[in-house]
């Protein structure tokens, strides 16, 4: 080996010397892995119940792994007519397809941090012993995804059906914020859309444009504590992020079961949910959550409905005030101001709509039902919200929105639930947790066949008891017969009148 090395690094440049290293090791770890895993075999194949396990020979398999691909085989065993492969079941070889978990992680937050799957396959090989390419990374994507909205499912059947454990952590306030992305489609969803669009033109007589891009909407949740005391990066504490395509009302469901799973709701004081004033952020919200609209929106309609900077830096110093009960007659006034042409009027009045619910802040809410704001969590402070346009750039614009990129709904409906769990874990995408099963609580079941079963008892106690009466009852009937008494008053009524049977 060392001979093998010294000619093969001979002469060579660093760069080169350290990929040719590279893979050498990873080739090796291969063969250590292939060599471990036949052993164990051997070992399993020579300790199982031969009454149990029926040997049946061996099987070739291949794992995709970030040291390469290892080739081994493995005994076959029949057990109860299905088939068994006890060197899988005893080291838990857990794989996406013939992907290792180790490198489907790897590729999944690669997958995350790339601009597209054929980035990703490149970044694969260049930082591993593995070549993968961008159609499978793009199917380890879907299968992912499958399996995140699998589980969002099953979080939400089990809330409905009161099965989930309750969290027990408290907190004084909870905050929520929410936006949405627009993005690209293609395939047979463009298609389908376009189609929707022309008839929807026909229907309104409105100009069919065919060159209008067919879009769908992204929709993005986040929940957190706080913020991190004297940090300055305004860090969010403990967020829960959910993304996807989904009604509010499932989006307010799934919401409510994280929420559920995670805290003591008793416990929390205060929920506030910032939003850019779109009607399914307020639709998803909890009844008793304060909303606001998002100054940062609040800004961008100005900007976009008022031209003149004079008048744009009064109405947001107006807000910035707290005057909110001015803002709309300003607004009026700018209409005969600005020389009441339709175009502008109309600019004014959507602006009037927008600026027309949202604009107190949470603290402004509670200060006019006379409640005050909870004492904050030990290295938690609470500000004004805020922090959505930063989140969905980071969570979901940088993969799915830059250059001209396209998708189906499905592709990027999983996708964006892929990276709002690597983000929501700082970086980490686990595939056993995503696989973990939620924990669910059967005590009121348990009771309730408990119930069931003392029940049935009671019923089949009865009627033993039952048969055993009436065969006593028959017994005392048959004695009472034969006594001299009774014999001479048979002999005077009709026998059947005292008989018991």
């Amino acid at each position: 080996m060392r001979n093998e090395v010294k000619e093969e690094v001979k002469d060579e440049k660093f760069i080169e010397l350290e990929k040719k290293v590279f893979k050498l090791v990873c080739n090796l770890g291969c063969e250590i892995i292939k060599q471990v895993l036949e052993k164990q075999d051997e070992k399993l194949m020579k300790e199982r119940n031969k009454k149990e396990y029926r040997h049946k020979g061996y099987r070739i398999n291949t794992i995709k792994t970030i040291m390469g691909e290892v080739e081994y085989k493995r005994a076959i065993y029949i057990k109860d007519k299905k088939t068994v492969y006890l060197l899988d079941e005893t080291i838990k070889i857990e794989t996406i397809g013939k992907i290792s978990s180790n490198l489907a992680e790897m590729i999944l937050k690669t997958v995350v941090n790339t601009v597209s799957y054929r980035k990703g396959a490149n970044d694969v090989k260049n930082l591993t012993n593995e070549t993968i390419s961008h159609q499978t990374i793009q199917q380890l994507v879907w299968k992912i995804g499958e399996k995140i909205e699998a589980k969002e499912n099953e979080e939400i059947k089990f809330m409905k059906q009161g099965k989930l454990v309750q969290g027990t952590k408290q907190v004084p306030a909870l905050f929520e914020e929410a936006d949405g992305i627009w993005i690209n489609l293609q395939g047979k969803d463009r298609k389908e859309a376009k189609e929707k669009y022309k008839k929807q033109c026909e229907k309104k007589n409105q100009e069919y444009n065919p060159k209008r891009k067919m879009k769908t909407e992204l929709k993005l949740h986040i929940t957190y504590e706080g913020w991190k005391k004297d940090s300055t990066r305004s860090e969010l504490v403990n967020k829960t992020i959910i993304a996807g395509m989904m009604t509010p009302q499932r989006l307010g469901k799934l919401r409510n079961a994280r929420v559920y799973q995670k805290y003591d709701e008793t416990s929390i004081e205060v929920r506030a949910n910032n939003g850019d004033g779109a009607k399914w952020i307020s639709t998803s919200a909890t009844d008793d959550t304060i909303c606001q609209k998002d100054s940062f929106h609040i800004q961008q309609e100005i900007m976009r409905d008022i031209k003149e900077e004079k008048y744009r830096d009064e109405l947001i110093q107006i807000i910035k005030e707290k005057r909110y009960n001015e803002v709309q007659g300003y607004i009026e006034n700018l209409k005969s101001e600005l020389g009441g042409e339709k175009k502008v009027v109309d600019k004014l009045k959507t602006l009037q709509s927008y600026l027309k619910t949202g604009l107190p802040r949470y603290q402004d809410i509670l200060e006019e039902q006379g409640r005050k704001m909870p004492e904050p969590p030990k290295d938690i402070e609470y500000k004004d919200m805020g922090t959505m346009e930063s989140q969905i750039f980071t969570v979901l614009k940088v993969r799915l929105c830059s250059g001209r990129k396209a998708f189906l709904k499905l592709g990027a409906n999983y996708l964006s639930k892929i990276c709002a769990i690597y983000h929501e874990n700082n970086g980490e995408i686990k595939i056993e947790k995503i696989e973990s099963n939620i924990p669910i609580d059967n005590s009121i079941e348990e009771w309730i066949k408990e119930i069931e079963e003392n029940v049935k008892k009671n019923r089949k106690m009865h009627r033993v008891d039952r048969k055993e009466l009436e065969e006593y009852n028959y017994a005392q009937g048959r004695v009472i017969e034969k006594t001299e008494e009774m014999k001479k008053i048979i002999k005077l009524l009709e026998p059947t009148a005292l008989m018991y049977r």
